[in-house]
C-alpha cells in the first residue's frame, strides 16, 4: 500500500488534502492506497496474457480478420466476450446469401476460441479500431499482421 507521501507525488495531490480525504472520503483514500496493487495486478495480467497469445494456434486468413474488423463489432462485456461468435453470426446475416463460403468457417473459427482467445482477438478489435482512423490505408496490413500474430496463418 502507498502511503500519504507516496500517494502526493504519484498523483500530484496535497498532503492535507489526503489526510482530509482519509477521514472524510475513506473509499477514495483506500483506492488510492491500493493503486500501485492494482497496477501490478494489471501487469501481471497482461504479461501471462502475451505468453499465452503464444500459445494460440493459428487458423484465421488475414482477409478473414480484415472481413471482422469491418463489421465493426462493439463488445462492451464478459458475456459480449462469450458470445462473441454470436454476435459475429447477427452481423453476417445480410452476407450470407451472396459470401456463405467465406463468412461461415469465420463462424466456426470463432466459435473454437475459447474464451481467453476471444479475449485477446477482442482486444486486438479494440486497438485496431482505435488506431486505424489516424493511420494511411496502405499501413493498415502491417498493423493487422502485429496485431492479429497469434491468429493469423502465415
Amino acid at each position: 500500500m502507498l502511503t500519504i507521501k507516496e500517494i502526493s507525488q504519484k498523483f500530484n495531490i496535497s498532503k492535507s488534502t489526503l489526510y482530509g480525504w482519509e477521514k472524510e472520503r475513506p473509499e477514495i483514500f483506500a483506492y488510492l492506497q491500493r493503486a500501485d496493487d492494482k497496477y501490478e495486478e494489471l501487469r501481471n495480467l497482461t504479461i501471462m496474457l502475451e505468453k499465452y497469445a503464444k500459445t494460440i494456434t493459428p487458423t484465421f486468413e488475414f482477409k478473414e480478420i480484415e472481413f471482422v474488423l469491418g463489421l465493426g463489432l462493439h463488445v462492451s462485456s464478459v458475456d459480449n466476450i462469450e458470445n462473441f461468435h454470436l454476435l459475429y453470426s447477427q452481423a453476417i446475416v445480410n452476407y450470407i446469401k451472396q459470401r456463405a463460403a467465406f463468412v461461415m468457417p469465420i463462424y466456426t473459427k470463432l466459435e473454437r476460441l475459447n474464451l481467453i482467445e476471444r479475449y485477446i482477438f477482442i482486444s486486438s478489435c479494440k486497438e485496431m479500431v482505435a488506431k486505424l482512423p489516424k493511420m494511411k490505408k496502405e499501413e493498415h496490413k502491417g498493423l493487422i499482421v502485429h496485431y492479429f500474430k497469434a491468429f493469423l496463418l502465415q
